[in-house]
Formats: structure tokens, C-alpha cells, sequence
């Protein structure tokens, strides 16, 4: 009987392949439908059962030779911390992994491809036995004879020639313990909501080599020595942190803000945004607001009742350079000072010493009144009457040159890489060199993003996007998708995609992002639209991003739509950096849909030019 491991319930069969040849099929349905039952807490579907049966069936009649090799074999391996993915198949010897993926059909879909490449890939990158086997994604569509294929790093390949197709990996296989590899650590980086979850609820949080390698925990010991050093001193600081979209600035901030609250009541923190779809997710998701709250909302209460001190030390600005100026401030709050200066403020209150921490990102000014940038910063401590030390990363010196008390630079505080995309480090300056018009640059880059199995593909098809996303995450709640779209496009609504004022503003952005596909707010569902004021400082695995005729290509460089809001001092930075947002919320991948209006054609042809796959 094949080995059922008591102590984690992370599988539904595990065995040798000696013994799973000598299962009958009622033996193997009892294991399998046993343990289904015991990880997912649901009887297994009749639609999935049916797999089962013929999967057993195909190995049975095809791969009985294997029974003569030490390879151990893994069905359904809920791969940890993912939400329940389970790749179909694992074959493990001592030196390799194979990923099969079985599909009762007679032809595949990208989404297919794509889904069991995207097993292999986590495998490679955070299951730590796997990290020095090679890693092989094979596709066996059940209902072909006689065919194979390469598509990328997926094997495509009918059963009957499975067995060929694998002998190498049979051969090279010496006797091994797969409990080791079945007890492995497997530790994924979390998205921003499930980060805020893990915190929250005081859980640990994954420290994947990858994570590690980006700076994040030596940006945050480098936090915490500045606010011991502050507190020693009984002085204030002003901390600046960049980064790079998806560099994690906002997981630094919000760990920042609940292990110093840890440590030490008295250095109580609080996170505060400007972003309120970021604050309304993550609020819904912890389903409290206890150190999350919007930071218009904290200036207001504090800001204009000068005897109000609030009861944190440690304030957290998230989007730092997307702060207010003078002029939206007056309009929106009738105050005189810009954000920073009213932060400032009510830092300057508080007796003692306060860290006031900024999260600067790069290139995401996307409101109007946002485009001062980080010099109010310094503005605003110059003008305080309290001894304030700055500490930036190297990068910021030509803004603070001129301050007068002490400036302190480390680089730890720049966060240079990009954690949201599965590796693909290039994504972010893919999409800057892409909206700049360097466009051979772009084509380079391109192509690594590609080699570190980051999808992107562009179409002029919605409902063939639509149906990638639902094929590849199908009956996998865990996964969010959805349409966005830059809010300024007027074209975009003939096309199915529902930028009015009316059809964004009745978005509940916080189910949009939270809710599962069965829920009809959720952004599954691909019938709402998220804008770039929505999904800003978020995240989706794979987003259909909706290009609009406000930005389009045309005889070799980018043309703006029209915008006469007299309020904009440069109207074509925020079209700009709309799209930046708009083109780095994916963690596994993206589509690009462009309509097929004679305005889109070029930029449609830009893209496919540059080496964006067509869908």
C-alpha cells in the first residue's frame, strides 16, 4: 500500500512507483478521495474524480515500466502558502522533478502551457529540495496519440509517447528519501494583502532567498536601529525609503509599524496612505482598521485640532511622493501647508521622539496636486522648530542639500528590486522604457522577462483575453484577476470596458480585489473595471490591462489625448505614469487588450514590434 505520511496533509497519494503499479483503482480512488477530503474539507467534484480515474487509467496502460526505476511518485501536492494549487502529477528522483498536467482534451489552450509552467517555475524558486533538481513542466493533453512539442520550457506530450519522452529522467534516477522532499520548506512571497494577514494575525512571514537578496530585512533592522537611536537622543527623524514598483516598500512599512508596536507599546505606530482603494483592501481583509487608516483622514483629525497629540511614535506614510501640495490641500481641507508640513506638525506635538517614515516610489504620481514631489519634505522639516535628523538613501542627496541639520544616507533604504513578478526583475523598467519610446531597449528587456517566465500578451480580442485568465486559474479561488484600465479613455466603454465615471465609481474596490470569482463584486467575474487610482500599491496574479486612446502611438512617439483640466501642471507625466501603474500590477503575468480602432493600431503594432506575444 503506498505511504501515507500522517504528519502533513500536503498531498492526496504519495507512493513508489513500484507500489502505485500494484494499486487497484479502488484502492487508489479510497487514498485519493481520504485525503482530498482531509486538505481541501470538501468531497471531491464528479468532474474531478472522472480525472482521477482516467489519469490511473494512462499511467496504468502507459507507464508501467516505471515500477523498475527508484522514482516516487506525488498526486495532487498542494504546493504551501498558494492557496491550494496542486499541480496534477510529481514524479521526484534524486536529481529531478517532473511537473505533469494532465487535460482531458485533444488540444490545449496558452492558459494550459502557462499554468503548468508556472508549477514548475515555484517549484524552482521556493521549494527548497528542489532547489538544486532540475525542474520539467510536461502538458499530456489525455485525448491525443502521437504528437509532442516544445511550447517555452512546457513539454507538450500525448500519453502514448510519454514514457519515451521520459526515459532520460528514468535512467539517471538513483535511490533516494522522498520524505525529505515531501517535508520541505516551500515558502512563496505573499502579496501585499496576504503579508498584511500574516502580520496581523502573528504569523510568520516567508523569507524566501528571494526576498532576502532584495534588501528588505536589512532595510528593516536599518528602521529599527533608527528608532532606537532616536528614542535614545529624544530627537525626531525623518526617514525617506524608495523603491521601485513592486519592491515590497509597503510590506517594510506595515512590518515596520507591527513589530515596533511589538517590541515596545510605548513606540506604537501607525500606517497611514493616500491610497484609499490600498487602505479599503486591506482594512476589509483584516477586517479591522486598528493600524491602517487613510492619512487624509489622520491630518484632518490632527491637523486641525492643535491640542489633539495622537498616541503613536512612529508614523508611516505610504506613497510619500505622492503627497498633497499647498494648493490641493487648501481646496480639499482649507489648511495652508502641504501634507508633509501638516505631518510635521503633529510630529512636532508629540513630546519626545517620533520617527515619521516616507515610502517613496518611483514614477507614480497619477493625481492632481501629487506632481511637488519629495522636496515638501524637506520644506516641511526646515521650517519645524524642532531638531529633526534625516535619513535617506544616497539617491535623495541633491534634495536635502541644503538642510540644515544632520542628513545620514545609506542605500539599505533604496529598494532596487522588484518582488511582485516572479523574478522578473525587468518588468518595471520594461514598462519605463516602454512609455519613454526606447523601444529597442524595451525589446531587450523583453526578452528576459520572457527567459524568467513572466507572461505577457497582447491581443485585440477581449473575449479570448477573458477566457485565458478563466482557463488558467479555473477552480483555483485563490488567484485574482481582472480588468484595468486608465480612467481618461472615452473609447474604452464602446469596447466592453466600462471606464465612465458611473461604471468606476459603483466598484466595491475592496471585494473587487478580496472576493473569489464566486462572488459577484469580485474582479474575477471581468465584468467591472478597476482604473489606475484603484490598483495602485495592489496587486493581481494576472491582469487584462485595457489600453485607451489617451495614450497612443503614433509615427514614433507617444501622443496624449487632449486634457484642457487647467488644474494639471504636466498633464502628460500623469498619462504617463498611469500607465506605469497600469503595466506592473501582474505577479505571474498580463494581457494587453488593445481595441481594434484605427486610433490603437499603431500602438498595437509598437507592441508586437517590441516582442510582446500575440495572445
Amino acid at each position: 500500500m503506498c505511504a501515507r505520511i500522517k504528519s502533513i496533509k500536503n498531498f492526496c497519494l504519495h507512493c513508489s512507483a513500484e507500489a502505485f503499479f500494484r494499486l487497484s483503482i479502488q484502492e487508489f480512488m479510497e487514498e485519493m478521495n481520504t485525503n482530498y477530503l482531509e486538505i481541501c474539507r470538501e468531497e471531491p467534484s464528479d468532474l474531478q474524480q472522472q480525472a482521477w480515474i482516467d489519469s490511473f487509467h494512462i499511467l496504468q496502460e502507459y507507464l508501467s515500466p516505471l515500477q523498475e526505476y527508484p522514482i516516487h511518485m506525488i498526486f495532487e501536492y498542494v504546493l504551501p502558502h498558494e492557496g491550494g494549487r496542486r499541480p496534477d502529477l510529481l514524479l521526484v528522483s534524486d536529481k529531478e522533478v517532473l511537473v505533469i498536467e494532465f487535460k482531458e482534451k485533444a488540444t490545449f489552450h496558452q492558459a494550459d502551457v502557462d499554468q503548468v509552467s508556472a508549477y514548475a517555475r515555484d517549484l524552482r524558486h521556493y521549494h527548497y529540495e528542489s532547489r538544486n533538481r532540475k525542474v520539467t513542466p510536461y502538458l499530456v493533453p489525455t485525448k491525443t496519440r502521437g504528437k509532442s512539442g516544445l511550447y517555452g520550457d512546457v513539454i507538450a506530450i500525448s500519453p502514448d509517447l510519454l514514457l519515451e519522452g521520459i526515459q532520460k529522467f528514468c535512467h539517471n534516477a538513483d535511490s533516494h528519501d522522498s520524505k525529505q522532499w515531501i517535508n520541505s520548506k516551500y515558502e512563496p512571497l505573499p502579496s501585499i494583502v496576504e503579508a498584511a494577514k500574516m502580520i496581523y494575525t502573528n504569523k510568520h512571514l516567508p523569507t524566501i532567498h528571494r526576498a532576502n537578496s532584495s534588501g528588505l530585512p536589512e532595510a528593516l533592522r536599518k528602521l529599527q536601529n533608527i528608532a532606537e537611536s532616536t528614542e535614545a537622543t529624544n530627537k525626531k527623524a525623518l526617514v525617506l525609503v524608495t523603491g521601485v514598483p513592486g519592491a515590497g516598500k509597503t510590506l517594510l512599512g506595515l512590518q515596520y509599524v507591527y513589530e515596533s508596536s511589538l517590541q515596545d507599546h510605548k513606540s506604537e505606530g501607525v500606517f497611514l496612505s493616500g491610497n484609499g482603494p490600498l487602505v479599503q483592501v486591506l482594512q476589509d481583509a483584516l477586517e479591522s482598521k486598528a493600524f491602517i487608516q487613510p492619512l487624509r483622514n489622520f491630518i484632518s483629525y490632527y491637523g486641525s485640532k492643535n491640542s489633539l497629540i495622537p498616541q503613536q511614535r512612529i508614523l508611516v506614510f505610504d506613497e510619500a511622493q505622492r503627497a498633497w501640495d499647498r494648493e490641493q490641500v487648501r481646496k480639499k481641507h482649507c489648511h495652508d501647508f502641504s501634507e508633509p508640513e501638516l505631518l510635521v506638525q503633529v510630529a512636532d506635538r508629540i513630546k519626545g521622539w517620533t520617527v515619521v517614515l516616507g515610502l517613496v516610489g518611483e514614477g507614480q504620481e497619477i493625481y492632481v496636486g501629487e506632481e511637488a514631489g519629495i522636496g515638501q519634505w524637506m520644506e516641511a522639516i526646515s521650517k519645524s522648530e524642532s531638531e529633526w535628523d534625516v535619513y535617506v538613501p544616497s539617491k535623495l542627496a541633491n534634495t536635502f542639500e541644503e538642510y540644515k541639520g544632520a542628513v545620514m544616507y545609506s542605500d539599505v533604504l533604496n529598494l532596487s528590486i522588484t518582488l511582485r513578478s516572479h523574478i522578473a526583475e525587468d518588468v518595471s523598467q520594461w514598462a519605463s522604457e516602454l512609455l519613454e519610446g526606447s523601444t529597442d531597449l524595451a525589446k531587450e528587456l523583453l526578452a528576459q522577462i520572457y527567459e524568467q517566465h513572466f507572461n505577457i500578451y497582447v491581443t485585440r480580442d477581449l473575449e479570448k483575453a477573458k477566457r485565458y485568465v478563466q482557463n488558467r486559474y479555473y477552480e483555483d479561488l485563490s488567484k485574482r484577476y481582472g480588468l484595468i484600465a486608465s480612467s481618461q479613455s472615452k473609447m474604452l466603454p464602446r469596447f466592453g470596458v466600462d471606464t465612465s465615471f458611473r461604471g468606476t465609481t459603483s466598484v466595491n474596490i475592496a471585494k473587487w480585489f478580496n472576493d473569489d470569482v464566486r462572488s459577484e463584486h469580485s474582479g474575477c467575474r471581468l465584468s467591472k473595471v478597476a482604473t489606475e487610482f484603484s490598483c495602485q500599491g495592489l496587486e493581481l496574479d494576472f491582469p487584462i490591462v485595457c489600453w485607451g486612446e489617451d495614450l497612443v502611438w503614433n509615427k514614433g512617439k507617444w501622443i496624449f489625448s487632449n486634457n484642457n483640466n487647467s488644474r494639471l501642471r504636466n498633464p502628460n507625466l500623469l498619462r504617463i505614469n498611469s500607465y506605469r501603474v497600469l503595466l506592473t500590477r501582474g505577479r505571474d503575468g498580463m494581457i494587453i487588450y488593445v481595441p481594434s480602432h484605427q486610433a490603437l493600431d499603431e500602438t498595437y503594432e509598437l507592441l508586437k514590434r517590441i516582442g510582446v506575444r500575440e495572445l
